[in-house]
Protein backbone atom coordinates (compact mmCIF):
# COMPACT_ATOMS: atom_id res chain seq x y z
CA UNK A 1 0.00 0.00 0.00
CA UNK A 2 1.56 3.20 -0.95
CA UNK A 3 1.39 6.30 1.26
CA UNK A 4 2.11 9.83 1.12
CA UNK A 5 5.75 11.15 3.25
CA UNK A 6 3.94 13.87 4.74
CA UNK A 7 1.54 10.98 6.40
CA UNK A 8 4.29 8.38 7.76
CA UNK A 9 4.77 8.10 11.31
CA UNK A 10 7.32 5.80 13.16
CA UNK A 11 6.49 2.42 13.84
CA UNK A 12 4.95 1.88 9.94
CA UNK A 13 6.53 -1.53 8.52
CA UNK A 14 8.41 -0.60 5.01
CA UNK A 15 6.56 -2.98 2.31
CA UNK A 16 9.83 -2.51 0.10
CA UNK A 17 12.77 -0.75 0.25
CA UNK A 18 12.84 2.97 -0.98
CA UNK A 19 14.51 3.72 -4.08
CA UNK A 20 15.77 6.91 -5.53
CA UNK A 21 14.87 8.05 -9.40
CA UNK A 22 18.71 7.70 -9.89
CA UNK A 23 19.05 4.37 -9.36
CA UNK A 24 20.40 4.13 -5.98
CA UNK A 25 18.28 3.15 -2.24
CA UNK A 26 17.68 5.61 0.02
CA UNK A 27 16.94 3.17 2.96
CA UNK A 28 16.64 -1.00 2.49
CA UNK A 29 13.97 -3.25 5.00
CA UNK A 30 17.64 -4.42 6.12
CA UNK A 31 18.27 -1.42 8.06
CA UNK A 32 15.70 -1.17 10.04
CA UNK A 33 14.54 -3.26 12.71
CA UNK A 34 11.64 -5.34 11.64
CA UNK A 35 11.48 -2.85 8.61
CA UNK A 36 9.93 -0.20 10.50
CA UNK A 37 10.46 3.36 10.06
CA UNK A 38 12.06 6.17 12.94
CA UNK A 39 11.76 9.71 12.96
CA UNK A 40 15.33 9.55 11.06
CA UNK A 41 14.31 7.58 8.50
CA UNK A 42 11.21 9.06 7.97
CA UNK A 43 13.30 12.60 7.43
CA UNK A 44 15.34 11.75 5.25
CA UNK A 45 12.67 10.36 2.99
CA UNK A 46 10.85 13.53 3.33
CA UNK A 47 13.67 15.53 2.08
CA UNK A 48 14.12 13.26 -1.01
CA UNK A 49 10.37 13.09 -1.89
CA UNK A 50 10.86 14.78 -4.90
CA UNK A 51 12.95 12.24 -6.13
CA UNK A 52 12.13 9.15 -4.89
CA UNK A 53 11.00 6.06 -7.06
CA UNK A 54 8.85 4.89 -8.62
CA UNK A 55 6.63 7.35 -7.60
CA UNK A 56 7.16 10.90 -5.94
CA UNK A 57 6.44 11.66 -2.50
CA UNK A 58 5.19 7.94 -1.70
CA UNK A 59 6.51 4.91 0.07
CA UNK A 60 5.07 1.22 -0.12
CA UNK A 61 4.34 0.58 3.83
CA UNK A 62 2.31 -2.61 4.99
CA UNK A 63 -1.56 -2.24 5.41
CA UNK A 64 -1.53 -3.75 9.10
CA UNK A 65 -3.56 -2.55 11.71
CA UNK A 66 -1.31 0.43 12.54
CA UNK A 67 -1.48 1.80 9.15
CA UNK A 68 -4.99 2.01 8.90
CA UNK A 69 -5.09 3.59 11.65
CA UNK A 70 -3.47 6.43 10.26
CA UNK A 71 -5.06 6.57 7.14
CA UNK A 72 -8.76 6.61 9.12
CA UNK A 73 -6.84 9.43 11.07
CA UNK A 74 -6.09 11.11 7.90
CA UNK A 75 -9.71 10.63 6.09
CA UNK A 76 -11.41 11.35 10.10
CA UNK A 77 -9.73 14.84 9.91
CA UNK A 78 -10.80 15.68 5.89
CA UNK A 79 -14.57 14.81 7.26
CA UNK A 80 -14.24 17.08 10.35
CA UNK A 81 -13.05 19.68 8.32
CA UNK A 82 -16.04 19.49 5.95
CA UNK A 83 -18.27 18.94 8.53
CA UNK A 84 -17.19 22.40 10.43
CA UNK A 85 -17.78 24.36 7.61
CA UNK A 86 -20.65 22.94 6.55
CA UNK A 87 -21.67 24.06 10.12
CA UNK A 88 -20.14 27.04 9.47
CA UNK A 89 -22.86 28.09 7.35
CA UNK A 90 -20.66 30.85 5.38
CA UNK A 91 -18.78 28.96 2.55
CA UNK A 92 -21.65 25.86 2.14
CA UNK A 93 -25.51 26.42 3.45
CA UNK A 94 -25.85 24.47 6.64
CA UNK A 95 -27.77 21.25 6.28
CA UNK A 96 -26.71 20.13 10.25
CA UNK A 97 -27.92 22.70 12.14
CA UNK A 98 -30.49 20.31 14.09
CA UNK A 99 -27.95 18.56 16.40
CA UNK A 100 -29.68 15.73 16.49
CA UNK A 101 -29.51 15.04 12.76
CA UNK A 102 -25.60 15.75 12.77
CA UNK A 103 -25.07 13.51 15.29
CA UNK A 104 -27.05 10.81 13.14
CA UNK A 105 -25.35 11.29 10.39
CA UNK A 106 -21.67 11.00 11.98
CA UNK A 107 -22.37 7.97 13.25
CA UNK A 108 -23.12 6.82 10.15
CA UNK A 109 -20.28 8.13 8.90
CA UNK A 110 -18.05 6.56 11.03
CA UNK A 111 -19.31 3.39 9.81
CA UNK A 112 -18.30 3.82 6.61
CA UNK A 113 -14.88 5.67 7.14
CA UNK A 114 -14.03 2.66 10.07
CA UNK A 115 -14.31 0.19 6.98
CA UNK A 116 -10.93 -0.85 6.06
CA UNK A 117 -11.28 -1.36 2.52
CA UNK A 118 -13.17 2.05 2.05
CA UNK A 119 -10.48 3.36 3.72
CA UNK A 120 -7.63 2.08 1.45
CA UNK A 121 -9.34 2.98 -2.01
CA UNK A 122 -10.12 6.75 -0.49
CA UNK A 123 -6.59 7.32 0.54
CA UNK A 124 -5.54 6.12 -2.57
CA UNK A 125 -7.63 8.48 -4.89
CA UNK A 126 -6.90 11.49 -2.50
CA UNK A 127 -3.19 11.14 -2.64
CA UNK A 128 -3.52 9.52 -6.16
CA UNK A 129 -1.77 12.15 -8.10
CA UNK A 130 0.39 14.79 -6.85
CA UNK A 131 0.65 16.72 -10.24
CA UNK A 132 -2.95 17.67 -9.84
CA UNK A 133 -3.65 17.81 -5.88
CA UNK A 134 -6.24 20.99 -6.47
CA UNK A 135 -8.31 18.61 -8.69
CA UNK A 136 -8.30 15.37 -6.66
CA UNK A 137 -9.15 17.92 -3.36
CA UNK A 138 -12.07 19.15 -4.96
CA UNK A 139 -13.36 15.57 -6.46
CA UNK A 140 -12.18 14.45 -2.97
CA UNK A 141 -14.11 16.83 -0.69
CA UNK A 142 -17.16 16.73 -2.79
CA UNK A 143 -17.55 13.07 -2.69
CA UNK A 144 -17.67 13.22 1.60
CA UNK A 145 -20.12 16.75 1.31
CA UNK A 146 -22.21 14.93 -1.30
CA UNK A 147 -21.97 11.30 1.34
CA UNK A 148 -23.04 13.91 4.25
CA UNK A 149 -25.83 15.18 2.54
CA UNK A 150 -26.78 11.79 1.07
CA UNK A 151 -26.90 10.61 4.43
CA UNK A 152 -29.06 13.87 5.77
CA UNK A 153 -32.16 13.96 3.25
CA UNK A 154 -31.83 9.77 3.67
CA UNK A 155 -32.76 10.28 7.83
CA UNK A 156 -34.89 12.79 6.43
CA UNK A 157 -36.40 10.25 4.44
CA UNK A 158 -36.22 7.83 7.71
CA UNK A 159 -34.46 5.33 5.61
CA UNK A 160 -33.14 2.02 7.67
CA UNK A 161 -28.92 2.50 8.20
CA UNK A 162 -28.26 -0.53 5.88
CA UNK A 163 -30.00 1.56 2.95
CA UNK A 164 -27.79 4.92 4.13
CA UNK A 165 -24.26 3.18 4.47
CA UNK A 166 -24.40 1.51 0.95
CA UNK A 167 -25.44 4.89 -0.31
CA UNK A 168 -22.59 6.42 1.97
CA UNK A 169 -20.41 4.10 0.14
CA UNK A 170 -21.67 4.73 -3.39
CA UNK A 171 -21.02 8.55 -2.44
CA UNK A 172 -17.89 8.10 -1.21
CA UNK A 173 -16.57 6.02 -4.12
CA UNK A 174 -18.76 7.57 -6.96
CA UNK A 175 -16.30 10.07 -9.01
CA UNK A 176 -13.23 7.60 -8.95
CA UNK A 177 -13.71 6.93 -12.44
CA UNK A 178 -13.28 10.40 -13.18
CA UNK A 179 -9.27 10.31 -12.83
CA UNK A 180 -9.37 7.54 -16.17
CA UNK A 181 -11.43 10.11 -18.35
CA UNK A 182 -9.62 11.45 -21.30
CA UNK A 183 -10.07 14.77 -20.24
CA UNK A 184 -8.57 14.19 -17.22
CA UNK A 185 -6.60 15.81 -15.34
CA UNK A 186 -7.38 19.20 -17.44
CA UNK A 187 -11.34 19.29 -16.56
CA UNK A 188 -11.11 22.51 -18.00
CA UNK A 189 -11.50 20.85 -20.87
CA UNK A 190 -15.34 20.09 -20.40
CA UNK A 191 -16.41 24.22 -20.70
CA UNK A 192 -15.95 23.26 -24.69
CA UNK A 193 -17.86 20.22 -24.93
CA UNK A 194 -20.98 20.58 -26.68
CA UNK A 195 -24.16 19.26 -24.73
CA UNK A 196 -23.93 15.85 -26.54
CA UNK A 197 -20.45 15.31 -25.95
CA UNK A 198 -21.12 15.93 -22.41
CA UNK A 199 -23.68 13.24 -22.19
CA UNK A 200 -20.85 10.88 -23.61
CA UNK A 201 -18.43 12.35 -20.94
CA UNK A 202 -21.36 11.35 -18.23
CA UNK A 203 -21.40 7.94 -19.79
CA UNK A 204 -17.97 7.68 -19.75
CA UNK A 205 -16.69 8.07 -16.00
CA UNK A 206 -20.03 6.40 -14.70
CA UNK A 207 -18.75 3.17 -16.44
CA UNK A 208 -15.52 3.65 -15.17
CA UNK A 209 -16.16 4.23 -11.48
CA UNK A 210 -18.15 0.76 -12.18
CA UNK A 211 -15.05 -0.57 -13.36
CA UNK A 212 -12.91 0.94 -10.81
CA UNK A 213 -14.99 -0.17 -8.38
CA UNK A 214 -14.55 -3.85 -9.60
CA UNK A 215 -11.28 -3.98 -9.19
CA UNK A 216 -10.92 -2.84 -5.82
CA UNK A 217 -12.35 -5.98 -4.61
CA UNK A 218 -14.10 -4.52 -1.61
CA UNK A 219 -15.59 -7.30 0.53
CA UNK A 220 -19.25 -7.12 0.23
CA UNK A 221 -22.35 -8.98 0.02
CA UNK A 222 -23.91 -9.55 -3.70
CA UNK A 223 -26.64 -7.68 -3.44
CA UNK A 224 -25.29 -4.86 -1.54
CA UNK A 225 -22.45 -4.44 -4.12
CA UNK A 226 -24.97 -4.46 -7.03
CA UNK A 227 -26.74 -1.62 -5.13
CA UNK A 228 -23.46 -0.16 -5.25
CA UNK A 229 -22.52 -0.64 -8.96
CA UNK A 230 -26.07 0.72 -9.62
CA UNK A 231 -25.36 3.38 -7.89
CA UNK A 232 -21.95 4.65 -9.51
CA UNK A 233 -23.53 3.46 -13.08
CA UNK A 234 -26.30 5.98 -12.99
CA UNK A 235 -25.50 8.68 -10.53
CA UNK A 236 -26.18 11.52 -12.65
CA UNK A 237 -28.77 9.81 -15.25
CA UNK A 238 -31.45 7.54 -13.04
CA UNK A 239 -34.20 5.98 -14.02
CA UNK A 240 -36.86 7.83 -11.84
CA UNK A 241 -39.75 5.02 -12.49
CA UNK A 242 -37.41 2.70 -11.20
CA UNK A 243 -38.52 1.91 -7.34
CA UNK A 244 -35.85 -0.44 -6.97
CA UNK A 245 -33.16 1.63 -6.68
CA UNK A 246 -34.25 4.64 -4.88
CA UNK A 247 -30.75 4.93 -3.50
CA UNK A 248 -29.56 5.77 -7.02
CA UNK A 249 -32.14 8.56 -6.95
CA UNK A 250 -31.14 10.08 -3.53
CA UNK A 251 -27.50 10.14 -4.73
CA UNK A 252 -28.41 11.61 -7.62
CA UNK A 253 -29.89 14.94 -5.98
CA UNK A 254 -27.56 15.11 -3.18
CA UNK A 255 -24.70 14.90 -6.54
CA UNK A 256 -26.64 17.63 -8.63
CA UNK A 257 -27.02 20.14 -4.74
CA UNK A 258 -23.56 19.60 -4.48
CA UNK A 259 -21.88 20.36 -7.91
CA UNK A 260 -24.42 22.88 -8.36
CA UNK A 261 -23.47 25.27 -5.93
CA UNK A 262 -19.92 24.75 -4.62
CA UNK A 263 -16.38 25.18 -7.13
CA UNK A 264 -15.23 22.24 -9.02
CA UNK A 265 -12.49 21.70 -11.45
CA UNK A 266 -14.47 23.20 -14.12
CA UNK A 267 -17.12 25.44 -14.91
CA UNK A 268 -19.94 23.65 -16.82
CA UNK A 269 -22.46 21.68 -14.72
CA UNK A 270 -24.06 18.84 -16.34
CA UNK A 271 -26.17 17.54 -13.69
CA UNK A 272 -29.28 18.80 -15.21
CA UNK A 273 -30.14 17.33 -18.73
CA UNK A 274 -30.34 18.75 -22.13
CA UNK A 275 -33.57 19.29 -21.85
CA UNK A 276 -33.79 20.17 -19.11
CA UNK A 277 -31.28 23.54 -19.28
CA UNK A 278 -33.74 24.62 -22.34
CA UNK A 279 -36.17 24.66 -19.66
CA UNK A 280 -34.43 26.48 -17.19
CA UNK A 281 -32.47 28.55 -18.82
CA UNK A 282 -28.75 28.21 -19.66
CA UNK A 283 -27.56 29.77 -16.69
CA UNK A 284 -28.18 26.65 -14.68
CA UNK A 285 -25.66 24.58 -17.38
CA UNK A 286 -23.39 26.74 -14.92
CA UNK A 287 -22.94 26.63 -10.88
CA UNK A 288 -25.37 28.32 -9.31
CA UNK A 289 -26.63 29.67 -5.75
CA UNK A 290 -28.89 27.22 -3.40
CA UNK A 291 -32.29 29.09 -3.83
CA UNK A 292 -32.14 29.08 -7.62
CA UNK A 293 -31.21 25.62 -7.45
CA UNK A 294 -33.55 24.37 -5.10
CA UNK A 295 -36.95 26.71 -7.53
CA UNK A 296 -35.78 24.56 -10.35
CA UNK A 297 -35.77 21.25 -8.35
CA UNK A 298 -39.52 22.49 -7.46
CA UNK A 299 -40.25 23.24 -10.49
CA UNK A 300 -39.13 20.56 -12.68
CA UNK A 301 -40.45 17.76 -9.68
CA UNK A 302 -43.10 19.29 -7.90
CA UNK A 303 -45.89 16.53 -6.99
CA UNK A 304 -43.75 13.95 -9.24
CA UNK A 305 -43.71 11.19 -6.83
CA UNK A 306 -40.55 9.96 -4.99
CA UNK A 307 -38.43 12.91 -6.74
CA UNK A 308 -41.13 15.08 -5.12
CA UNK A 309 -40.83 13.44 -1.68
CA UNK A 310 -36.95 14.09 -2.18
CA UNK A 311 -36.55 17.45 -3.13
CA UNK A 312 -38.98 18.29 -0.35
CA UNK A 313 -36.80 16.85 2.21
CA UNK A 314 -33.89 18.50 0.99
CA UNK A 315 -35.93 21.76 0.66
CA UNK A 316 -36.81 21.36 4.56
CA UNK A 317 -33.29 19.99 5.26
CA UNK A 318 -31.77 23.61 3.98
CA UNK A 319 -34.89 25.57 5.75
CA UNK A 320 -36.04 27.06 2.68
CA UNK A 321 -40.00 25.58 3.24
CA UNK A 322 -40.88 29.20 2.12
CA UNK A 323 -39.83 28.54 -1.71
CA UNK A 324 -42.57 25.86 -1.41
CA UNK A 325 -45.32 28.15 -1.90
CA UNK A 326 -46.50 28.14 -5.60
CA UNK A 327 -44.64 31.01 -7.86
CA UNK A 328 -42.51 32.20 -4.76
CA UNK A 329 -39.60 33.72 -7.37
CA UNK A 330 -42.01 35.70 -9.38
CA UNK A 331 -43.84 36.98 -5.96
CA UNK A 332 -40.48 38.02 -4.83
CA UNK A 333 -39.72 39.86 -8.22
CA UNK A 334 -42.83 42.33 -7.51
CA UNK A 335 -41.90 43.25 -4.24
CA UNK A 336 -38.63 43.67 -5.80
CA UNK A 337 -40.26 45.35 -8.78
CA UNK A 338 -42.70 47.74 -6.57
CA UNK A 339 -40.10 50.52 -5.87
CA UNK A 340 -40.40 52.36 -8.78
CA UNK A 341 -37.25 54.45 -8.47
CA UNK A 342 -36.16 50.71 -8.52
CA UNK A 343 -33.54 51.05 -5.89
CA UNK A 344 -34.94 48.38 -3.91
CA UNK A 345 -32.39 45.05 -3.17
CA UNK A 346 -33.19 42.07 -1.64
CA UNK A 347 -30.79 40.63 1.21
CA UNK A 348 -29.74 38.33 1.32
CA UNK A 349 -29.22 38.88 -2.37
CA UNK A 350 -31.16 36.62 -4.65
CA UNK A 351 -29.89 33.65 -6.03
CA UNK A 352 -27.88 33.09 -3.56
CA UNK A 353 -27.84 30.52 -0.53
CA UNK A 354 -30.03 32.12 1.88
CA UNK A 355 -33.21 33.29 1.72
CA UNK A 356 -33.77 36.97 1.22
CA UNK A 357 -34.90 37.95 4.69
CA UNK A 358 -35.18 41.86 4.31
CA UNK A 359 -34.69 44.64 1.18
CA UNK A 360 -32.86 48.16 1.74
CA UNK A 361 -32.79 51.02 -0.38
CA UNK A 362 -29.34 51.18 -2.34
CA UNK A 363 -29.86 54.70 -2.94
CA UNK A 364 -30.00 55.85 1.11
CA UNK A 365 -26.77 56.64 1.26
CA UNK A 366 -27.18 59.77 -0.74
CA UNK A 367 -28.37 62.62 1.51
CA UNK A 368 -30.28 64.41 -0.82
CA UNK A 369 -33.04 61.27 -2.06
CA UNK A 370 -35.69 60.85 0.36
CA UNK A 371 -38.40 58.73 -0.01
CA UNK A 372 -41.61 57.51 2.33
CA UNK A 373 -41.02 54.07 2.21
CA UNK A 374 -37.14 54.00 3.48
CA UNK A 375 -37.37 52.91 7.61
CA UNK A 376 -34.75 54.44 10.13
CA UNK A 377 -33.68 51.06 10.65
CA UNK A 378 -29.89 50.28 9.26
CA UNK A 379 -28.74 47.21 7.59
CA UNK A 380 -24.66 46.47 7.09
CA UNK A 381 -24.09 45.01 3.77
CA UNK A 382 -20.31 43.79 3.13
CA UNK A 383 -18.29 44.72 0.38
CA UNK A 384 -14.73 42.34 1.23
CA UNK A 385 -11.72 43.40 2.14
CA UNK A 386 -13.60 44.82 5.49
CA UNK A 387 -15.40 46.92 3.59
CA UNK A 388 -18.90 47.98 5.27
CA UNK A 389 -22.07 50.53 4.05
CA UNK A 390 -24.61 51.11 6.20
CA UNK A 391 -27.77 51.09 4.21
CA UNK A 392 -31.47 52.16 5.05
CA UNK A 393 -34.21 49.32 4.78
CA UNK A 394 -37.34 49.35 2.86
CA UNK A 395 -39.54 49.47 5.82
CA UNK A 396 -42.93 48.68 2.77
CA UNK A 397 -40.78 46.34 0.50
CA UNK A 398 -39.04 44.42 3.52
CA UNK A 399 -43.08 44.16 5.56
CA UNK A 400 -44.23 42.34 2.63
CA UNK A 401 -40.83 40.06 2.11
CA UNK A 402 -41.86 38.62 5.86
CA UNK A 403 -46.02 38.34 4.68
CA UNK A 404 -44.51 36.04 1.89
CA UNK A 405 -41.95 34.05 3.38
CA UNK A 406 -44.63 33.64 6.15
CA UNK A 407 -46.94 32.18 3.49
CA UNK A 408 -44.78 30.19 2.26
CA UNK A 409 -44.26 28.49 5.40
CA UNK A 410 -47.46 28.07 6.14
CA UNK A 411 -47.96 26.58 2.93
CA UNK A 412 -44.76 24.04 3.66
CA UNK A 413 -46.74 23.54 7.17
CA UNK A 414 -49.81 22.51 5.28
CA UNK A 415 -48.11 20.20 3.20
CA UNK A 416 -46.82 18.34 5.86
CA UNK A 417 -50.14 18.16 7.63
CA UNK A 418 -52.12 16.49 4.70
CA UNK A 419 -48.97 13.94 5.08
CA UNK A 420 -49.42 13.29 8.38
CA UNK A 421 -53.16 12.82 8.25
CA UNK A 422 -52.56 10.92 4.53
CA UNK A 423 -50.37 8.84 6.82
CA UNK A 424 -52.65 8.15 9.61
CA UNK A 425 -55.52 7.64 7.84
CA UNK A 426 -54.00 4.56 5.57
CA UNK A 427 -52.80 3.49 9.45
CA UNK A 428 -56.44 4.29 10.81
CA UNK A 429 -55.33 6.08 13.16
CA UNK A 430 -56.76 10.18 13.86
CA UNK A 431 -54.87 13.13 12.14
CA UNK A 432 -54.09 14.26 15.30
CA UNK A 433 -52.10 11.32 16.84
CA UNK A 434 -48.80 12.12 18.34
CA UNK A 435 -46.90 12.64 15.17
CA UNK A 436 -49.09 15.01 14.56
CA UNK A 437 -48.80 17.18 17.58
CA UNK A 438 -44.84 16.66 17.26
CA UNK A 439 -44.76 18.12 14.10
CA UNK A 440 -46.88 20.78 14.44
CA UNK A 441 -44.82 21.79 18.08
CA UNK A 442 -41.59 21.70 16.10
CA UNK A 443 -42.78 24.06 13.48
CA UNK A 444 -44.29 26.73 15.70
CA UNK A 445 -40.49 26.75 17.67
CA UNK A 446 -39.32 26.90 14.20
CA UNK A 447 -41.59 30.04 13.33
CA UNK A 448 -40.65 31.45 16.55
CA UNK A 449 -37.26 31.51 15.66
CA UNK A 450 -37.31 32.78 11.90
CA UNK A 451 -39.55 35.63 12.92
CA UNK A 452 -37.35 36.49 15.44
CA UNK A 453 -34.00 36.45 13.27
CA UNK A 454 -36.31 38.92 10.32
CA UNK A 455 -37.14 41.13 13.28
CA UNK A 456 -33.57 41.46 13.84
CA UNK A 457 -32.12 41.03 9.95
Amino acid sequence: MQMHVDDLVPDLELESDVRLQAGSFLITRKELPGGRLNEKVIKSIRIFASQLAPVPYKVDVKADERALNKLKGVLDRDVTRITQRISEGKEYPNFLDDENLQEKVMRIMEKLISNPDLITHMYEFKIGDSKNDNVISQLHDHSIRLTLLTIAIGLKLRWSIISLVNAGMAGLLHDMGIIRTKVFPNLQKLNDLLPNELEIYVKEHQKLGVDLFGEQKVTLLPFTKQEIVHMIANHHRPDFNDMRHKTTILLFFAELLDEMITPMPHKVRYNFTPDQIRKLGEKFARRNGLMNVLLALIKLYKGKGFAWQIVSSIVSLFSMDELLIEGYEGKLKEIVDFCHFKFAVPYPPLGGNALPRTTYCNNSLSSDFKCEHMSQGKIEIYFGAGKVKDYCKCAILTNRLHQLNKAGREEAENLKRDKVAKKADKAGKSPDDKEMKESVKAKAAEEKIKEGKEKSG
